[in-house]
């Protein structure tokens, strides 16, 4: 330690020795009062210095004098005890700081009998601050010193005892405070702890010299005392703070935490979290063992050494209330209140582990519903996809069993399992399954699910009161949880997935809409399934029947009497897929049937008699068609025949004569179930309409040939004619078929009486007079000309010598057979519903539009659209409603195509339509193909009337287009069937196109006709004005062009806009918005005198020209806006002229009588014809761009250029040239006579605001 700052000649060092003895008896109290945790020996060291210092201070006083020693040593003794007494009251620790120091300073000065003290601490800059004083510096507490001239500072920094015996003479020091503070000298002694320095203490005086040498290390000693002392202060402060603090932290920790006895697990601690996490205040845990917070039967390794740590232990603990809950337990040993200790951490991990195991049954249930929809795509058949999907859900979704049912229509409702997989004890069957609402078996989640379409979760059955019946069996074999998933068809409900678990079941929500997913992909791939076989069923039923109806169109009258019927029973029976077939008819006046042809397993059997009076079938004859799949047994058991067979279904139609009364029947049996009924009624009734045509015609000729001796009273008409083929004899039912009478046919040419072309007999005469007879069909005509249809046999007869004497006609009218005929001939063509082409037809006009299109190179495009949710229609208001609908829905169809398209339907709400002779270009096929799409959608869409109901449908189209590279038509169907899918699949009521890159073209025009219409409404369009000039380049007027500016698309090019108006028919709004803009900017240059004299030229397309109410709109305008009509120019095309020139001169003048007038635009590039150039009221003609471009180096284009300009001259028009981009090419056209100029070389196309600049800038040329 340096010595104090005293000048070398004030003092006599003595020699150095051992301490005084008195110092350890003056250090003893203060380390007694300091405590145990006292560092004893920096502080004894510490003294021990001051001690010495203290001595050498003592021993250089000069004490010559003896007296003068004993009182000084007197002095020294007593001060040592004050001294002593001040360190012992200096080292109490519970005195705060600030009492401390104050008393501090008031005894020191007290001790060293100074007028002032004060006691100085460096803060965190290391400046002092006057933190106590006394005498002097009593009201400077709080003052910082200036520590560039301070004498503290300075003892502060050197770590050492500083005097000023004068501070007026004193330049270490700030003179102006000390004088301030009426200091003369002071005694600074630095406040050190250890080898640090904490402050200073400074003893003042009033006088000069004021102070002893003993003064000096006294307040050395005193200072070193309290620096430790404060030193040891602030260190206990910070101790005590920290200690609150980590208190704090325990207590207030969102963790909960415990401390406990090592080897009893007691609670010696807990905090605030721990306690609330476990539903006990904190004092009711404290000495408790913490086992007893485990859960019942709980075990965990024990870990109670003391260097034992561990984390993580997953352990099952009760609250207060007894819930249970999962926790995670770390532990570290430490030292707790001087013994050994344990802190544990526990974590509530419940809420972490529901949500892993709700995760890990997500991750499993996408698994699952990944393999299912694999399954799905593979399928080929319903019950291993069944199979396939139970046993994934059991494998591969950990249920513990599945199975699959379907709802049944039968009486019980009941439900039927189609697969199950995991019922190894034979659960399901040992109960019965229902879905009635009324009876207990249909009360559980089997009937709830079929009945409500809803899912259904039972987490327990035992908890469930649904499940009181079947719980305890279900819990004996191993099921708990059950999770019910309908299957749906739109609005209907047509089954169910079960699925069973071991376990409660709590599916997360995430699980469920899995679940739910699985359960629609599931039911859209049976519908999808049974709809394949449905197709495959009704395409072999349709090839059936088509078969069978050719053979009997194409056999008519083919054979006779019974062959004829075995034959159409034979027919019957293929056609329909029947085992057996019988037509019959009943004798008059009783209920007893007699076959006319009877089919079984394809063998024609022998004509049989049935009574049925009292049978069910005689219940059913007055129905016409019907179609029964119960009680077939009992209605067969009276004729062993039919009862043979085993039938398990028959369908049949009643025949009716002439009268419309029942006159017999046609019906078929099958051995098996039906399946499929699409075609059975509407085949039945081709057949019964041709047994019914056969047998009329049978009971006519035999009607004939009852009456053949009346030939007046015949039903043919029976004429005589003599070999010239004149009229001899003419009976009455000739005067009723042919209208002619008897007295007006007689003599007369049979020829010229009943064929349209005397000679079309010929060809018969000739045979009959060659074979003697002649027999055929052949069309007459009657008197007011109209045909009919009768069968001729002709006989010549001769005479005795067998020379021929006259020819005997029988004509048999076989109208109304030939339009049997022709009925069967459409039914087989035809649908009877709809009345439109069916499958046989549109293959066969398909094949005819593939041809042409080769032939003519043209395109066309085939829609197949099938109606949404039809089915719902059927099963909610019946058949009946749903043909309505169809009908509707077809008459609708053929109003939207044209004559040449054909509008077919396949069956059921399936329609296809083939659009012919469209354009050849793929896109142009596609805009046209979804103009009729959209036209269509728009026209289903509105409401049906069904007798009293109001139904609303839509139907979604797929479109493909052909031409002539098309390969066959079963690929375009197949094609256009793809995109109708696609279209039910994108939300239906919406139209698909099997090639991508078509749509996408379609869908751009589609977007940009929408944009085009949303652009009226956001007002997008603006007009820009490129400058018309004189010769001398002078703005004489402007060319108004419309622009679009697209919120995303930017500027839209008017080569890409304009056409799509004129087509959609907007160009009508577009223009009539154009001419009002350039009419109002016309109208305010109007008001300027400087721009009235500038001209405005609109453009005006054919379109709008050609509306009735064009020259109303103009003169609205012109009116509305104030515009000068002379300083209006209208531009028009030569595409206007193409129509009535007459109408087009009267527009014309209309509008040039009020001042308006006319430029021909593009002149050249159209219709060019002098004629009308002659005609009409016309002011200028305008060279088209095209030919001004290469004006200079194509001949063709100047010659054209120069013939306008010498056409308009003689005609006195004036002649402007557009597209002038160089000034070579303005002067070549200047030189051959041009006057007007328009282009980029004078100013491109400009908006209103750069307009009016370039106006004012260069003027305008006068009027």
């Amino acid at each position: 330690m340096p010595p104090p700052d005293i000048p070398p000649d004030s003092v006599r060092l003595p020699p150095a020795g051992p301490p005084d003895p008195e110092f350890d008896w003056m250090l003893a109290p203060l380390l007694q009062a300091l405590g145990v945790h006292a560092e004893q020996e920096p502080l004894r060291s510490a003294v021990a210095e001051s001690q010495q210092r203290f001595l050498e201070m003592a021993g250089r006083t000069d004490l010559t004098a003896h007296t003068r020693a004993k009182q000084e040593s007197r002095r020294d003794a007593q001060d040592r005890i004050r001294i002593a007494q001040l360190q012992q009251e200096f080292a109490a620790l519970d005195v705060p700081l600030q009492s401390l120091m104050d008393r501090a300073v008031q005894r020191t000065q007290e001790l060293l009998n100074a007028d002032g003290m004060s006691l100085e601490l460096a803060d965190e800059q290391g400046v002092l601050v006057l933190a106590a004083g006394s005498g002097l510096l009593r009201e400077q507490v709080g003052r910082r010193s200036n520590m560039d001239i301070s004498l503290a500072a300075k003892a502060l920094a050197q770590g050492r005892v500083m005097i000023s015996d004068d501070t007026l003479f004193d330049d270490r020091l700030d003179r102006a405070r000390a004088r301030a503070d009426g200091v003369r000298s002071m005694i600074v002694a630095p406040l050190r702890s250890g080898e640090g320095m904490v402050g200073v203490l400074l003893a003042a005086y009033a006088a000069p010299q004021a102070f002893y040498d003993r003064d000096i290390g006294n307040l050395q000693i005193l200072g070193e005392t309290l620096g430790v002392t404060i030193d040891r202060h602030r260190m206990h402060a910070r101790l005590r703070e920290a200690a609150d603090k980590y208190r704090a932290l325990f207590d207030l920790n969102p963790q909960p935490m415990f401390v406990t006895e090592l080897p009893t697990l007691r609670v010696l601690a807990v905090n605030r979290s721990a306690a609330q996490m476990y539903g006990y205040e904190p004092q009711e845990l404290l000495g408790r063992p913490m086992t007893d917070l485990r859960a019942p039967g709980e075990m965990a390794p024990r870990v109670a050494m003391p260097g034992d740590a561990f984390a993580n232990l997953r352990l099952r603990h009760r609250r207060q209330d007894g819930s249970e809950f999962d926790v995670e337990v770390s532990g570290t040993t430490i030292d707790f209140a001087g013994r050994p200790a344990r802190l544990v951490r526990s974590l509530d991990v419940s809420a972490r582990l529901r949500a892993e195991a709700a995760l890990a049954r997500v991750s499993r249930a996408q698994r699952m519903l990944s393999a299912c929809n694999e399954s799905l795509v593979r399928a080929s058949s319903e019950q291993s996809l069944l199979e396939e999907l139970c046993r994934i859900t059991v494998d591969i979704g950990g249920y513990a069993m599945a199975w699959v049912g379907f709802a049944r229509d039968d009486a019980e409702r009941s439900v039927e399992p189609a697969a199950k997989v995991g019922d190894e004890g034979g659960y399901i069957g040992s109960f019965p399954m229902s879905w009635a609402a009324d009876t207990p078996a249909g009360q559980g989640p089997v009937g709830l699910t079929i009945r409500t379409g809803q899912l259904i979760i039972v987490p327990n059955v035992e908890d469930d009161p649904r499940c009181t019946n079947w719980a305890a069996n279900a819990l004996a074999h191993g099921y708990r949880g059950l999770v019910c998933l309908p299957l749906r068809d739109g609005e209907r409900t047509f089954g169910l997935f079960y699925l069973y678990s071991a376990e409660v079941a709590t599916p997360s929500e995430d699980e469920v809409t899995l679940l739910q997913a699985l359960a629609e992909d599931l039911a859209f791939g049976l519908v999808t399934l049974r709809a394949r076989e449905q197709q495959r069923l009704t395409q072999e039923a349709q090839h059936r029947v088509q078969t069978a109806m050719l053979k009997v169109a194409a056999a008519v009258s083919a054979s006779t009497g019974t062959e004829f019927f075995e034959q159409l029973a034979l027919n019957m029976a293929d056609a329909l897929g029947a085992q057996a077939s019988f037509i019959a008819t009943l004798k008059p006046g009783s209920m007893v049937a007699r076959t006319l042809g009877a089919v079984v397993h394809g063998q024609v059997r022998r004509n049989f008699d049935a009574p049925l009076e009292g049978s069910r079938l005689a219940s059913l004859l007055d129905r016409g068609a019907y179609v029964v799949t119960e009680g077939v047994a009992e209605a067969f058991a009276p004729y062993p025949l039919l009862a043979a067979i085993g039938g398990q279904a028959y369908a049949g139609h009643s025949l009716f004569d002439a009268g419309q009364r029942v006159s017999g029947l046609v019906l078929v049996v099958f051995s098996e179930p039906l399946r499929q009924q699409e075609f059975l009624v509407s085949t039945l009734r081709i057949f019964a309409v041709r047994v019914a045509a056969e047998l009329d015609r049978r009971k006519a000729d035999e009607h004939i040939r009852h009456q053949a001796s009346l030939l007046d009273k015949a039903r043919d008409a029976i004429v005589v004619a003599d070999t010239g083929g004149r009229v001899q004899y003419w009976n009455k039912s000739a005067e009723r078929l042919y209208g002619w009478r008897a007295d007006e046919a007689m003599g007369q040419p049979v020829a010229r009486l009943l064929f349209d072309d005397e000679a079309m007999g010929g060809h018969a005469h000739d045979e009959l007079m060659a074979s003697g007879e002649w027999n055929g069909e052949v069309s007459r005509r009657r008197k007011l000309g109209q045909a009919v249809q009768v069968e001729a046999r002709w006989t010549l007869v001769r005479d005795e010598q067998g020379v021929p004497r006259s020819v005997l006609m029988i004509d048999t009218d076989i109208t109304q057979r030939k339009q049997a005929e022709a009925k069967i001939q459409k039914l087989a063509f035809y649908d009877g519903l709809t009345s439109l082409p069916n499958r046989q037809l549109l293959q066969d006009r398909l094949h005819k539009a593939l041809a042409s299109c080769v032939r003519h190179r043209t395109g066309g495009a085939l829609l197949c659209m099938d109606l949404d949710n039809f089915k719902t229609l059927n099963d909610t208001l019946g058949h009946d409603k749903g043909d309505m609908l169809l009908q509707q829905v077809a008459m609708r169809l053929v109003s939207c195509v044209r004559e040449v398209d054909t509008v077919a339907r396949l069956g059921g709400d399936e329609f296809v339509i083939v659009l012919e002779e469209l354009s050849a270009v793929p896109q142009e096929i596609a805009v046209q193909a979804r103009r009729v799409g959209e036209k269509i959608l728009a026209a289903l869409a509105q409401p049906y009337r069904l007798e009293g109901y109001e139904h609303q449908s839509t139907a979604s189209i797929g479109v493909a287009s052909f031409g002539a590279g098309t390969e066959s038509a079963g690929e375009l169907l197949k094609q256009a069937d793809i995109a109708m899918y696609q279209a039910k699949a994108a939300g239906k009521h919406t139209l698909r196109f099997f090639d991508p890159g078509l749509e996408a073209a379609v869908t751009a025009r589609a977007a940009l006709e929408g944009d085009l219409r949303q652009a009226f409404v956001q007002r997008e369009f603006f007009l820009q004005y490129q400058p018309q000039v004189d010769g001398a380049s002078r703005i004489t007027g402007v060319e108004a062009l419309v622009r679009w500016r697209h919120a995303t698309r930017g500027l839209v090019s008017p080569a890409e806009f304009i056409p799509l108006a004129e087509e959609t028919g907007m160009i009508l709004l577009l223009g009539h918005r154009v001419l009002e803009i350039a009419c109002r900017q016309l109208a305010e240059w109007g008001r300027q005198p400087a721009l009235a004299g500038l001209t405005m030229a609109v453009n005006v397309s054919a379109r709008q020209f050609r509306h009735n109410e064009f020259v109303r709109q103009v003169r609205s305008v012109i009116e509305q806006t104030g515009a000068d009509p002379r300083r209006l120019k209208l531009e028009l095309t030569e595409s206007v002229l193409v129509d009535d020139m007459q109408a087009i001169v009267s527009k014309m003048d209309a509008l040039k009588d009020m001042g308006v007038r006319f430029a021909l635009d593009d002149f050249g590039t159209g219709y060019s014809s002098l004629t009308y150039l002659k005609k009409l009221p016309l002011d200028q003609l305008k060279i088209d761009q095209s030919f001004v471009r290469d004006v200079l180096v194509d001949a063709n284009d100047s010659a054209i250029a120069r013939t306008v300009i010498r056409l308009a001259q003689s005609l006195g028009l004036n002649v402007i040239a557009e597209g002038v981009e160089t000034a070579a090419q303005r002067d070549f056209l200047a030189s051959e006579g041009c006057e007007a100029f328009q282009g980029y070389f004078f100013s491109r196309p400009l908006v209103a605001e750069a307009l009016d600049r370039l106006l004012r800038e260069q003027g305008v040329a006068g009027p």
